[in-house]
């Protein structure tokens, strides 16, 4: 039997079909599979000085933890640098407690990528790290 006869057989053009549906769809797998880890945001956080600010730390920290952002420990070339470039506002009110409010800063390579405000109750930091993780994403074009 020849190459060409093998080719008329039905159960024969069925698994080559199928084979070659399989490798048309593979380089778009890789390409997904590119995409999704090329969706993650390095970012450094530049914690703010104080005692007082532990918590607001801890919570910006673990938002900026979650995907798709990665967090590290240092600046490095591509990474999304967070700072608090003035002071931080504190509130305490007796009856609804502590608020703050800040600027923050974002660059990159150490070029502006701009700048928001921050604001909220050290009840609700959720107030303050969701509006900066949308900053975020925003400022790194996501």
């Amino acid at each position: 039997m020849t190459c060409a006869n093998l080719f008329l057989r039905p159960e024969v053009r069925r698994v080559a079909v199928a084979a070659l549906a399989v490798c048309a769809l593979c380089p778009s797998l890789a390409a997904a599979q590119g995409q999704a880890t090329d969706q993650v945001i390095n970012v450094y956080f530049a914690p703010l000085q104080g005692g007082e600010f532990n918590l607001l730390n801890k919570a910006v920290q673990a938002a900026l933890s979650q995907p798709p952002f990665q967090l590290a420990g240092r600046p490095f070339a591509g990474a999304v640098v967070i700072t608090v470039p003035g002071k931080v506002d504190v509130v305490h009110k007796k009856v609804s407690g502590t608020y703050y409010s800040f600027s923050v800063a974002f660059t990159r390579d150490g070029s502006s990528l701009g700048e928001s405000a921050q604001a909220c109750n050290a009840d609700n930091l959720s107030e303050c790290t969701d509006q900066l993780v949308q900053d975020v994403k925003s400022v790194a074009g996501r």
